[in-house]
């Protein structure tokens, strides 16, 4: 009994003497984990951080890069209401005299000069919906409402210059021609002994008599053709101006309400 009962103890002894014995290999083990265990997650850190960062610079940049693409820089409000009013400048005036119908070169100028004015006030006012974006959570009832007035305003205003004004222009910038052949030339072949026709088309005004009603109805309206095209760039150029002016009134009223 006494011999059985002392080997357990042995046992544990030389257990603990041996553990004892290497302090060493201990103190080795754990400084070798703790090393481990401290790579081990400032890998996964470093690589966590990289991946955040990367994702935000990837969020971040790519407003950043639509906006830089291609050299791309919006155009503001207020830059808008200042192209207007050089556009309003630009607007070709009448002599005193009138346009005279029967010079062709004079009607073609002033009408050209007309349409380019109107060309770029409407490429201008296609701008206008990208400064005035927002999604729609972003904006109020008052906001929704005063940019329908605004759209409905730029609508108005150039249909107003296409019905009167651009159509007018057009007549006379563009009219209705067909290709009629002008002459024939026929020669022969020395050789064979084959005749060959040669047609020369030359563009005739299908209606010249039109084409002339045209340019009377042009000159004899010309003063009030450009009072409809000044009197619709300073309405939008005052609309700009109020849309402004109501947009920061209801960013006001909200912050108010924040409060």
């Amino acid at each position: 009994m006494s011999s059985k009962a002392m080997a357990p103890n042995k046992k544990r002894k030389a257990t603990s003497a041996s553990a004892s014995a290497d302090p060493e290999i201990r103190s080795a083990s754990s400084s070798s984990s703790s090393i481990n265990g401290s790579g081990a997650s400032g890998g996964k850190s470093k690589k966590s951080k990289g991946i955040s960062s990367s994702s935000a610079l990837a969020a971040n940049g790519a407003d950043g890069d639509d906006a830089a693409a291609g050299g791309y820089e919006p155009i503001t409000l207020a830059q808008m209401r200042s192209k207007i009013m050089d556009l309003c400048r630009k607007v070709p005036t009448v002599p005193d005299g009138g346009i005279d119908p029967a010079d062709d070169g004079a009607v073609n100028a002033w009408a050209g000069r007309m349409q380019a004015v109107i060309e770029e006030f409407n490429l201008l006012l296609c701008c206008v919906s990208a400064a005035t974006y927002k999604w729609g959570s972003e904006r109020s009832g008052a906001a929704d409402q005063n940019l329908g007035v605004l759209s409905g305003e730029l609508g108005n205003a150039q249909e107003q210059i296409s019905n009167s004004v651009s159509t007018r222009l057009t007549n006379v910038l563009a009219p209705v021609v067909d290709l009629v052949i002008e002459r024939t030339v026929t020669t022969k072949d020395d050789k064979t002994g084959e005749e060959i026709k040669v047609n020369h088309f030359v563009r005739e005004k299908v209606d010249p008599s039109f084409l002339r009603l045209c340019n009377d109805i042009l000159c004899r309206n010309a003063p009030m053709l450009r009072q409809v095209v000044l009197a619709n760039f300073h309405k939008i150029n005052k609309v700009i101006g109020d849309y402004s002016k109501a947009t920061k009134k209801d960013c006001q009223n909200d912050r108010g309400f924040a409060y």
